[in-house]
């Protein structure tokens, strides 16, 4: 049973993603992913040095992932080239974890939808939460106002994402709301993925 979550940024996709695996799910943070091959990957970090200019590129050969997001974070056309470079070799990674038969996968994509990768999965997942909520804990995370609009621009409304999700975690409350939500939809793909 593969399954592809989502949500709204600052809804709580990796606090739903980390009780999936508490739960006996494996999972893949896509965002872990990709701080791995910025760091690790000599011929992505070769490639993001070429495209956005040799101090992107920290003393150890890491990307610096601050001095990247702020080349690309208004910049729509470098964003676009950054994903071209990312997004293969994550999705690459993801993939080779699909073939590997998990009872159940859970694999967090926050442009799931949007970039139209949901007919990967056997069912979808959207963890959502009230506006005023996500506003609360990205602003708690040091994002402004217009940063937080800035990257909701970027992904398609959450009301969207609901309606396309097969299933929809309700994040407003208190993490153990969120985990006994988690731990009723495992018990659920568990009988689906039994034989």
């Amino acid at each position: 049973m593969n399954v592809g979550l989502t949500g709204g940024i600052g809804c709580g996709k990796s606090t739903a993603l980390e009780f999936f695996r508490q739960a006996g799910a494996a999972v893949v943070e896509t965002d872990a992913v990709v701080r791995e091959l910025l760091a690790t990957d000599r011929e992505l970090i070769g490639a993001i040095g070429k495209a956005f200019g040799e101090d992107v590129i920290d003393p150890e050969g890491k990307v610096d992932r601050g001095r990247l997001a702020s080349k690309v974070f208004d910049n729509s056309e470098a964003l676009a080239r950054l994903e071209s470079l990312v997004h293969p070799r994550v999705r690459e990674y993801w993939t080779r974890q699909l073939r590997e038969n998990h009872p159940v996968l859970i694999v967090e994509i926050p442009l799931l939808f949007e970039k139209d990768l949901q007919r990967n999965f056997s069912l979808t997942i959207c963890v959502s939460s009230y506006p005023d909520v996500q506003a609360e804990r990205l602003k708690a995370r040091g994002m402004s106002e217009s940063q937080i609009e800035q990257r909701k621009k970027r992904q398609l409304g959450l009301e969207e994402k609901m309606q396309r999700a097969d299933i929809i975690l309700h994040n407003n409350g208190s993490p153990e709301h969120l985990r006994e939500q988690v731990e009723r939809v495992m018990q659920r793909l568990a009988r689906s993925s039994s034989p």
